[in-house]
């Protein structure tokens, strides 16, 4: 059986505009759009509530246009919903910025992966993010490392137990977790929750998952691939029935962490939860 190969891989939160990454992230913050249509990231600050958020904010006035618009994305991933989320806020605020002759509203965007690989893979890329930034020359990528630096930070970790840990810390001068990055006091509470967990694939596919999506399902545990064990002929009918309590309760404790999380993700968020599912997926913590 032909394995599947895996090139190198890491995340970049400053891809070249030449790249394939960079070319989707421009053309989803609407800077490649001829059109104007803003792309995929005009659809995600619009189920954010981004612009009715500034709107309230600028209308009402006083020290609320100084304070940071705190968004959690709990389900980093790859961090490419971050990084377009990020993009697309800081692209929209300039141009704001530039029509209203005056200094835009400030956005803090945490990440949190819980899966320790992809943890490891994110800490890398904020890593080499902040070298880039530290950079003192002028090129468009050091300028626009050294914005996405101002604005992002990442930690490893369950995405419940952060903001638990958070919730009972927000009033104290608790050191931040070694696995934070940039180390400095994430703020709290957070406007917005974002999840998008990872969903298993569907059994019928119009094309090929991705290399990098492929490697993601597989550590996450959702790549639908058949146990080791599993029966796959009439004769072992016997031990699909010992093995299906097993996979029940997989799927329980799936359904429970959901659940879980979806909870604490209401109980933190000061305006909305946003969950990013397929169309014909069943709700968060549902069956």
């Amino acid at each position: 059986k032909k394995k599947l190969k895996l090139d190198p891989l890491f995340v970049d939160l400053c891809p070249p505009p030449d790249t394939r990454l960079g070319y989707r992230v421009n053309k989803n913050t609407g800077s490649s759009s001829s059109s104007g249509d803003g792309g995929g990231g005009e659809l995600l600050l619009k189920a954010l509530g981004i612009k009715k958020i500034l709107a309230e904010r600028n209308h009402n006035g006083g020290n609320d246009d100084h304070d940071p618009l705190i968004i959690y994305d709990l389900t980093a991933g790859l961090a490419r919903d971050s990084l377009i989320i990020l993009s697309s806020f800081l692209a929209n605020a300039d141009s704001e910025s530039s029509q209203q002759k005056q200094p835009s509203m400030p956005l803090r965007l945490h990440m949190v992966e819980r899966d320790p690989i992809v943890g490891t893979l994110l800490l890398d890329a904020m890593r080499r993010l902040d070298l880039l930034a530290a950079d003192t020359s002028n090129h468009q990528s050091n300028k626009t490392a050294r914005q996405l630096t101002k604005n992002l930070s990442m930690e490893q970790g369950d995405g419940v137990s952060v903001l638990n840990r958070l919730m009972s810390t927000c009033t104290s001068d608790s050191s931040t977790p070694a696995m934070v990055s940039p180390p400095s006091k994430v703020p709290y509470p957070p406007d917005i929750v974002y999840l998008d967990p990872m969903f298993p694939p569907r059994k019928k596919k119009s094309s090929a998952v991705k290399k990098d999506m492929a490697m993601l399902h597989s550590l996450l545990g959702t790549a639908g691939t058949r146990p080791n064990n599993t029966p796959n002929n009439d004769d072992d009918v016997s031990s699909s029935s010992q093995l299906e309590p097993s996979i029940l309760d997989v799927e329980e404790e799936r359904l429970n962490e959901e659940r879980a999380l979806l909870r604490a993700a209401h109980s933190s968020a000061t305006r909305r939860v946003v969950v990013k599912r397929p169309i014909r997926a069943q709700h968060l913590g549902l069956s």
